[in-house]
């Protein structure tokens, strides 16, 4: 490892936290192919956590799903994990998606046991991969119906991966726009 590069801010950068209100799953079983990080001798910042490549469906003309998620509820991290000289990461977050649709309902069975990639977009447009090939990400949906009128209504998910990296780039972007064409 070479630490080369200075770890600098400089003044007036912009830093707004949180993500946009849409991701989008892809399956592993769906994917033959998946964006991933260079592990021989990375020469940059961008070979340290930048995914290169693209996913490629095993079904043609499969994309990854949208999933629309309320405002501010798409979260995101990542904590060290492991012991001394075998440390890595744990990736974890959550989102939630309101409603009670039979849709949502079809999607938390199907998911709850089914590995594969999530992509997040921060309020910049860069695009997170969470999970790559050989440590994909689980989704864990969980409903709540509400007790009173106000309540909200809906399944909230938690998800996570193991990873090398804090975070994982995209650095070819999906078109998220295309997901939510009916």
């Amino acid at each position: 490892m070479d630490f080369k590069t200075p770890l600098t801010w400089p003044a007036g950068a912009e830093n707004m936290g949180g993500y946009k209100n849409r991701i989008a799953f892809i399956p592993a079983a769906a994917v033959s192919a998946v964006p991933a990080l260079v592990n021989t001798a990375p020469t940059d910042d961008d070979d340290l956590v930048q995914a290169v490549g693209s996913f490629t469906f095993i079904t043609v003309g499969q994309k990854p799903m949208g999933i629309y998620c309320t405002d501010k509820t798409v979260k995101y991290g990542a904590e060290p994990q492991g012991e001394l000289d075998a440390m890595s990461y744990a990736q974890a977050g959550e989102f939630f998606h309101p409603g009670n649709s039979k849709t949502m309902h079809a999607f938390n069975r199907q998911a709850i046991n089914t590995p594969g990639y999530l992509i997040i977009e921060d309020p910049k447009g860069t695009q997170y991969m969470v999970g790559s090939e050989g440590m994909p990400c689980y989704i864990k949906p969980s409903f709540d119906g509400g007790a009173g009128r106000t309540d909200r209504r809906g399944t909230k998910y938690t998800f996570g991966a193991d990873s090398y990296c804090t975070a994982v780039e995209l650095a070819t972007p999906i078109d998220m726009d295309a997901l939510f064409v009916v």
